[in-house]
C-alpha cells in the first residue's frame, strides 16, 4: 500500500498568514442577548434592503467592538441549495482603517435593531471591501441538531447578479473585478508555531481538507485550560489541529452561545463533519494590512476550554468544558550539552503522523539549532488501546547520519510508523502516546561498504561485480566486509558473518545477496497479486520494530526458481548491528548446485 503521508509530507514544511484572523475592539452592542440561550433568529425572508444592522467582532484583546451597516440583499441559496447568503455592508473604525472586512472576522455576529440575530459574517469579495456575505443565524443554530449524514454541496464562488454588481460598483464599495469573482468564503487564518518554513504548508492542508486556509507563525498555544468565560458572542475562537511545541490554530469569531455550545465561523474550517478539534480561547493582536490580498488577524491563542465536535457548512459548534481527549508526543532531544522535553497535543488522530513527526522536527530544530549535517540516534515508543480495549506497545531505534539535514533526516520514522497504525485494515485502534527520544552529534558518522570477500575452500576470495557465489542448500555464506568512512574521517571498519541457504532452495535455483544497509521493506510499489498484508495488527507492529536498522549489517539472500509447479522464491536474512550508519549496499549473484 502507498503511504500518502510520506509522499505528501516530503514536500512540506509551513506556511505564512493570509486571511483568516483580525479583530476589532469595542463595548458589546445593546442588542446583544445573553449567552444563556440560543438568540432569537431574524428570519432572512423579512430582511429588507436597506435594513441597519450592527454587529460585533474584536481587532485586540478579547473585547468585541461594535460594527455596524445595512442589508444590501438576499442572494437565494447563495451558499449552498436551500442555505442564502444574506449581502451586507458595514464599517466601524477598523474596517474603515484596513479598507474592509478581514479574515478572522468569520463568525462575527450582526443583529438587527430589535436584538434578533440576523447571523454571521463568512464571505467576502476577492481583494479588500467592506461588503460581506452573511450566514443566516438559523442554519447555524441547527448544526446543533445535527447528525453524521452526509453534507450539503457548497458552491466554491458565489455569483453576484447583474443588476446587484452595477449597484456595488456604482457606490464604490466594490470593483468591476471583486464583484466580478463573486463572494468566496473568508479564508481561516491558522497560527502556526514549531515549523521551520511555511511557505509549504498549503499541500498538507490539502490533504487535511483545509483548502480555505492561510498559515502565519505565532506562537505555540498552552496546554493550560482557560476560561470558558472567555467564549462569547462576539469574542475570538480558535479551533486546533494540534497545539503545543507544534499548533495548528484556525482562529475565527464566536457568533452565538447556546446552552453552553458555542457556534462561530459561519463556514466550514476543514468541513470534517463530526470532529475532535480543540476550542482554545484567543488573544487578537492587532488587525494586518494587506494590499496585495487582504486584511487578517494576528492573534495569540489560549488554553483549550473545550472541544469543536461538528464542523459543518453553515459553521462549526463546539461543547465549552469538555477538552478532547487527543495523542500526547512527547519528544526529547539532546545534542551538545543542551537538552529540551516538548509535547505536542493532537486533537484531530488523522494528523497524529504529522503531529509525530513534525513535533520532533521542531524539537531538533531547538536544540540541533541549526541546518546542517550529523548524526542522531532516535528511540521511540508508541502506545495506545485497540477498539476493543487492548493495550498495544510499539518500540523501535533507529540511527541517522547525513552531510545536509539530520534533523529532517530523522523524522519521517515515526510518522510512518503511526501512519501504518492508524490506517490499518484489521482493527480499530486509538494511539494514546508517542514518545520520541532523539541524541543528536554533528559529527556525520557514515560508512560505505567496499571490498567483499568470501569464504570458499577455507580461503578467502575478494568478490568483482562478475562474481557467482554457488552453495549448496543449507550451506553457509561466511563473508568478510570492509567499511570505509567518509573521506576516512573515522577510519575503516571489517564485519564478518555469515548467511545461510534455506535447505528449501531448491537445485538450480539462482537470485542474489545483497550486503550492507537493507533498502527493502516499504514495497511502495508493490502489484503482486499473490502478495499478502499482514494478518494481525501484532503483525504490523512485528514490521516496524523488526526493520532493518540503518547502523546494521545486512545479508539478505533472495533465491528465484522454477519448477512445474511454479515460480517460486525463498530468502534468508542475517543482521549486524555495527554502531554506525551504512549507506549503501553491494549485490552479488547466487546460484545453487545441483
Amino acid at each position: 500500500m502507498s503511504n500518502p503521508f510520506r509522499r505528501s509530507m516530503a514536500s512540506i514544511a509551513v506556511a505564512g498568514l493570509a486571511g483568516a484572523g483580525a479583530f476589532v475592539v469595542a463595548s458589546p452592542a445593546q442588542s446583544v442577548p445573553a449567552d444563556t440561550a440560543c438568540p432569537a433568529p431574524f428570519p432572512v425572508a423579512d430582511l429588507a434592503k436597506g435594513q441597519l444592522v450592527d454587529g460585533l467582532t474584536v481587532s485586540s484583546g478579547n473585547e468585541p467592538d461594535v460594527f455596524t451597516g445595512e442589508v444590501l440583499g438576499v442572494l437565494e441559496d447563495g451558499i449552498a441549495p436551500g442555505l442564502d447568503m444574506i449581502l451586507v455592508r458595514l464599517s466601524n473604525v477598523e474596517i474603515d482603517r484596513v479598507g474592509g472586512i478581514w479574515a478572522g472576522m468569520s463568525g462575527s455576529p450582526v443583529y438587527a435593531e430589535d436584538g434578533r440575530i440576523i447571523g454571521a459574517v463568512a464571505y467576502g469579495l476577492a481583494g479588500t471591501s467592506p461588503v460581506a456575505g452573511v450566514t443566516p443565524a438559523a442554519d447555524m443554530q441547527a448544526i446543533t441538531a445535527i447528525g453524521p449524514e452526509a453534507e450539503l454541496d457548497a458552491a466554491a464562488r458565489v455569483a453576484i447578479p447583474a443588476r446587484m454588481q452595477a449597484r456595488l460598483v456604482e457606490s464604490g464599495m466594490a470593483t468591476e473585478r471583486e464583484v466580478a469573482g463573486g463572494f468566496e468564503q473568508l479564508p481561516t487564518p491558522v497560527a502556526v508555531s514549531g515549523m521551520r518554513n511555511l511557505a509549504r504548508l498549503n499541500k498538507l492542508a490539502g490533504r487535511l481538507g483545509l483548502d480555505n486556509v492561510h498559515y502565519y507563525r505565532a506562537g505555540s498555544a498552552p496546554s493550560a485550560q482557560a476560561e470558558e468565560s472567555e467564549i462569547f458572542a462576539g469574542s475570538n475562537l480558535a479551533a486546533s489541529i494540534s497545539y503545543g511545541d507544534l499548533s495548528m490554530l484556525g482562529v475565527g469569531t464566536t457568533t452565538m452561545v447556546c446552552d453552553g455550545k458555542p457556534i462561530g465561523f459561519g463556514h466550514p474550517f476543514g468541513w470534517f463533519g463530526e470532529t475532535s478539534l480543540t476550542l482554545h480561547s484567543s488573544d487578537a493582536i492587532y488587525i494586518q494590512e494587506d494590499p496585495t490580498w487582504a486584511p487578517f488577524k494576528v492573534a495569540n491563542a489560549g488554553g483549550p476550554v473545550g472541544v469543536i465536535d461538528q464542523d459543518r457548512l453553515a459553521g462549526i459548534k463546539g461543547l465549552l468544558g469538555e477538552v478532547p481527549e487527543t495523542v500526547q508526543v512527547v519528544t526529547t532531544v539532546h545534542s551538545g550539552g543542551r537538552s529540551r522535553e516538548g509535547t505536542t497535543y493532537v486533537s484531530v488522530p488523522m494528523f497524529a503522523p504529522d503531529g509525530a513527526a513534525f513535533g520532533l522536527l521542531s524539537n531538533q530544530d531547538r536544540v540541533f539549532d541549526r541546518i546542517g549535517g550529523g548524526s542522531a540516534l532516535v528511540h521511540f515508543t508508541i502506545s495506545g488501546t485497540t477498539a476493543e480495549g487492548e493495550p498495544f506497545t510499539v518500540v523501535r531505534t533507529n540511527r541517522y547520519a547525513n552531510t545536509f539535514d539530520i534533523s529532517f533526516d530523522t523524522i519521517w520514522e515515526v510518522g510512518n510508523a503511526v501512519w501504518s497504525l492508524n490506517e490499518n485494515d484489521l482493527v480499530g485502534i486509538d494511539i494514546d502516546n508517542v514518545d520520541v527520544t532523539s541524541t543528536m552529534s554533528s559529527k556525520a558518522r557514515m560508512f560505505r561498504v567496499g571490498q567483499i570477500q568470501i569464504k570458499s575452500g577455507g580461503v578467502w576470495k575478494t568478490l568483482t561485480s562478475d562474481s557467482v557465489i554457488k552453495r549448496h542448500p543449507g550451506r553457509l555464506i561466511n563473508y568478510r566486509a570492509v567499511l570505509n568512512s567518509r573521506r576516512g574521517e573515522f577510519g575503516s571498519k571489517i564485519v564478518i558473518g555469515s548467511v545461510r541457504v534455506p535447505e528449501a532452495a531448491e537445485p538450480g535455483s539462482f537470485g542474489q545477496l545483497s550486503l550492507g544497509q537493507f533498502f527493502g521493506g516499504d514495497c511502495e510499489e508493490c502489484y503482486f497479486e499473490d502478495v499478502e498484508g499482514p494478518a494481525s495488527l501484532q503483525e504490523i507492529i512485528d514490521g516496524i520494530e523488526d526493520a532493518p536498522r540503518n547502523d546494521e549489517f545486512v545479508a539478505n539472500l533472495e533465491l528465484f526458481s522454477e519448477s512445474e509447479e511454479g515460480a517460486g522464491m525463498v530468502t534468508a536474512q542475517a543482521k549486524k548491528l555495527i554502531g554506525d550508519v551504512i549507506t549503501n549496499s553491494k549485490f552479488f549473484s547466487v546460484r545453487i548446485r545441483r
